[in-house]
């Protein structure tokens, strides 16, 4: 029972940083991919095109899913998963409120509506996108390990 640390995880020392590094890779993707169908979901109202708003919840749940199979261990899934939701939850709030600074809002304007912006945003993405992406997630580990 004088195992490492390293065997234990089946790292090696040397790989590890490019697992890191692979792992944010992956997890900021899925997360951006996730984050930015959350949102226009979440403002259907504003599409240019008729689509129908379920299909976008699907591509929420397909980067909770390819967050999972990405990777190559669990515990890389584990770091993936969790880089890909904190990114997806940032993409939300920041494409959410980024218009207070793109639209020539007076500095009084942008103190008054932000709170209220950051309010539904963080709403938005605790309701919707952490449902559909863990949800997803959580069911694509459930079905590996049965199989």
């Amino acid at each position: 029972m004088t195992e490492s640390a390293t065997e234990w995880s089946g790292e090696h020392p040397g790989r590890r940083s490019w697992s890191v590094a692979a792992s944010l890779l992956k997890g900021v993707g899925t997360g951006l991919v996730a984050g930015m169908a959350s949102f226009v979901y979440n403002m259907s109202d504003l599409m240019a095109v008729n689509v129908d708003p379920t299909l976008l919840l699907v591509i929420t749940m397909l980067s909770g899913v390819f967050a999972h199979l990405l990777s190559k261990t669990l515990r890389e899934s584990i770091r993936v998963g969790l880089v890909g939701y904190f990114s997806g939850g940032a993409t939300i709030v920041a494409a959410w409120i980024a218009p207070l600074w793109m639209v020539p809002y007076s500095s009084g304007a942008r103190e008054i509506l932000l709170p209220k912006l950051a309010g539904e945003a963080v709403t938005a993405a605790f309701l919707v996108f952490t449902a559909t992406f863990f949800g997803a997630y959580l069911a694509a580990v459930i079905v590996e390990a049965y199989l």
